[in-house]
């Protein structure tokens, strides 16, 4: 491609066109300049699972899991963590409401309310009984335990609802690495151990450690603290120290699945995952009004008549029919 040249009076020639050769590899390089108020948007049409959402989907597996091949724990996804928590505060709801429809007599802990005079006997029995309890190894509450393996000072800022904090640095230890809730737990036929940390740095180690010193029932939660926190943030990640989950936390959590779908594992999944996406309430709508209030443009008051053309009903017909 040559430039022509022009001559104006009294001024030198001027290039229109850049001249460029047959060999000269620039002009592959050349791009159009991009707008950065357009950066975030993305179009309306709908492609399905395209090689672009493919590519989004493995930088966002990347970002929070660190699967491996040679792994010899078990996983449990935070969608079915977050489940198993809904399900067993439903179950404690039921059974508490049940046992005050029975016993109308007792508390919201079943315990029946003090009488105001005992029976000096009947009390000796009571503290005898009482404290045979307490030596005993008494049984799990709940379905799950949460054992949170960060320093203590990283646990005092956020955390998962329900988690109890056991830092990784106690593993090295020879005598007292356990818990009390490990203890409690440990190799329960019907209860599991949920093992997290920060973002899978140091809690397949402990997960590996723990099932090499004789614990079954040990889970990696995937994703750690930072697949929480990035997708659901609190009442989930919260820095309150309990160990009962409250009825407004399980009520959030469950409105928070029904609009939030996790990446998967793998890519295998990477299909569902995408129809989940598409089916997510109000998804598209959302999506849509808020792309048509960024690529909302002031009038220039150039429209065409084509453009203002209106039927019988005085809806405004499509220009490009």
């Amino acid at each position: 491609m040559h430039s022509k040249k022009f001559t104006v009076s009294g001024v030198a020639a001027v290039n229109t066109l850049k001249k460029y050769s047959i060999s000269d590899r620039e002009i592959l390089d050349k791009r159009v300049k991009t707008n950065p108020r357009y950066a975030d948007i993305r179009p309306r049409t709908n492609t399905g699972f395209n090689t672009h959402r493919r590519q989004e989907l493995e930088h966002e597996i990347r970002k929070y899991y660190k699967v491996r091949n040679d792994e010899v724990f078990r996983r449990i996804s935070l969608a079915d963590l977050l489940q198993l928590m809904v399900a067993h505060a439903e179950d404690t709801e039921a059974a508490v409401s049940y046992q005050y429809e029975t016993n109308p007599a007792s508390d919201v802990n079943g315990s029946e309310i003090p009488i105001k005079y005992r029976d000096e006997v009947e009390l000796v029995v009571h503290k005898m009984t009482q404290l045979e309890m307490e030596t005993k190894v008494r049984s799990p509450d709940c379905p799950y335990v949460i054992i949170d393996v960060r320093p203590y000072n990283e646990y005092e800022k956020d955390h998962l609802a329900t988690a109890v904090c056991h830092p990784f640095s106690r593993m090295s230890r020879a005598v007292g690495w356990e818990c009390p809730a490990m203890l409690i737990y440990k190799n329960h036929p019907e209860f599991i151990i949920v093992i997290y940390d920060e973002g899978e740095d140091v809690g397949p180690e402990v997960v590996a450690t723990l099932q090499h010193r004789g614990y079954e029932n040990v889970f990696l939660l995937s994703g750690g603290l930072r697949l929480a926190r990035d997708k659901f943030g609190p009442p989930l990640v919260t820095n309150e120290i309990s160990t009962i989950v409250k009825q407004e936390v399980i009520e959030a959590i469950t409105l928070q699945l029904s609009h939030i779908v996790l990446p998967p594992l793998s890519m295998a999944e990477a299909s569902d995952w995408w129809e989940a996406t598409t089916k997510l309430p109000n998804a598209s709508d959302s999506a849509n009004n808020e792309l048509s209030n960024r690529t909302s443009m002031p009038s220039t008051g150039r429209q065409t008549s084509r453009s203002q053309i209106k039927t019988k009903d005085g809806q405004s017909v499509p220009p490009w029919r």
